[in-house]
């Protein structure tokens, strides 16, 4: 019982922590409401207990829980907030994180060198890698590969400096096909996320760049 003395006076003093709850002016399906709700209940039920008369009236009151079950809800509750709050945060930052990484990122020039090789001479280098079971060599020659023929093609000259974040936003501005988008996202996976390339992600860039070459 001294237990739920304690709690009692906690949950009143909470009710009144906001006297835009107590009024009722927020909307009724709002996180505030549901947590007011839950503290209402629980405060009403302790008192319940206190008095030793439950909602039928005249009857004992059930006995209190056990100490541990007030601590593993009281946690849970915590942890779960917590964790909402984590996750909203997150959604909100990180696409200015993305932002950020994307102008920070180094220049890559091991990437991009040589840089005049031809790109058949490319296509020759990804297949000798695949042979190999060489698959980020294979996906990187690709890139290099789709890079020259940008050039080739007068559609965007090559540049020593240039990023992959600075060539994605250029094929997305000019409305380039799907698959110069897969070998520049494979490119950027192969120098910052140092991931394992399986033969199926090989096989995509091939595709991309055969999808390429018939554009």
């Amino acid at each position: 019982m001294e237990v739920l003395q304690g709690f009692v006076p906690q949950f009143s003093f909470l009710l009144r922590l906001d006297p835009v709850l107590a009024a009722g002016t927020f909307e009724q399906n709002s996180l505030n409401w549901q947590v007011q709700q839950t503290i209402q209940r629980l405060s009403e039920w302790f008192e319940r207990l206190l008095s030793g008369v439950n909602s039928e009236g005249g009857e004992a009151a059930p006995s209190p829980p056990p100490e541990w079950l007030l601590k593993a809800v009281f946690w849970f509750i915590v942890l779960g907030a917590i964790g909402w709050s984590s996750w909203q945060l997150y959604k909100l930052l990180h696409p200015y994180w993305v932002n950020y990484w994307q102008m920070a990122q180094p220049r890559n020039p091991v990437s991009l060198l040589p840089s005049r090789q031809t790109a058949s001479e490319w296509l020759r280098q990804a297949q000798t890698a695949q042979q190999q079971g060489n698959y980020r060599e294979t996906c990187r020659a690709l890139y290099m590969a789709m890079l020259q023929q940008l050039n080739d093609r007068g559609i965007i000259p090559q540049e020593m400096s240039r990023t992959d974040g600075e060539y994605l936003t250029l094929v997305q501005s000019l409305n380039l096909p799907p698959p110069y988008r897969v070998l520049i996202h494979t490119h950027e996976r192969l120098c910052f996320d140092r991931v394992a390339i399986s033969s199926e992600v090989c096989d995509r860039c091939w595709q991309a760049y055969q999808e390429i070459e018939r554009s």
